[in-house]
């Protein structure tokens, strides 16, 4: 049988003293990852030792039951990012890969298609007097799968590299694996793979999101990622 809830003082990595604290606030210390294994704690009594965090079992059974009911398992430090600030974070992206994929796409179009662009500048520039050329189904296909590959390898790209594309920077989120680090590029490159093909499909699979208590959208659940806050 485990201790009655004692009071204890917990040593900080800056090796100042913090406390007394209770079972509920270490508990809340330990979702955060403030306190944990590698924690030096005395019980708030006279005359108690500096103690490691394991010396004590009911701290030991805190630790477990918060690896267990953290949002990300095993994780317990890691916080899921709010939708709000995903949603941003798509939206700043999806300018960005448009910003980029614009030159790609034109260049490519200069090079495959010069009689259309020709057509096309001068429509734009006599509109009263000339039609805008209609591109051909399958050249407005070619360019689509183009800019859902140049969206798939920018994701997958600084998801690999960092964990987080630069929309993400900004709003300090990222997307990390089972183990809570930064996905390899193969599984950052299924997510953002699974995340074009939920767009061609009016982004319904991303609604799943809003469904589950992890925040996680379709893409998520086939990569095994999280997204969480920095």
């Amino acid at each position: 049988m485990l201790p009655e809830n004692r009071a204890f003082i917990i040593r900080g990595d800056d090796g100042e003293e913090y406390g007394p604290v209770d079972m509920d606030e270490l508990r809340d210390w330990v979702q955060e990852n403030r306190a944990g294994l590698g924690t030096v704690v005395r019980l708030d009594e006279p005359g108690s030792l500096w103690q490691p965090w394991q010396y004590y079992p009911e701290l030991v059974a805190l630790l477990a039951e918060a690896r267990v009911t953290s949002p990300v398992p095993g994780q317990p430090g890691l916080v899921i990012a709010p939708l709000g600030r995903r949603i941003c974070a798509f939206v700043i992206d999806l300018f960005l890969v448009v910003v980029l994929s614009f030159p790609i796409l034109m260049v490519l179009a200069l090079i495959y298609m010069p009689d259309w662009c020709v057509q096309s500048a001068l429509a734009s520039m006599q509109p009263q007097l000339t039609s805008s050329p209609q591109l051909p189904l399958n050249d407005r296909i070619i360019g689509s799968l183009i800019s859902d590959m140049i969206m798939a390898f920018y994701m997958a790209g600084f998801h690999a590299a960092h964990g987080k594309t630069p929309a993400k920077a900004i709003l300090r989120i990222r997307v990390v694996d089972e183990n809570g680090k930064k996905p390899h590029f193969v599984k950052s490159l299924l997510r953002a793979l699974v995340m074009v093909f939920s767009l061609s499909l009016y982004g319904v699979p991303l609604a799943y999101a809003f469904l589950n208590p992890q925040r996680r959208a379709f893409h998520d659940f086939v990569a095994g990622t999280y997204v969480v806050e920095e």
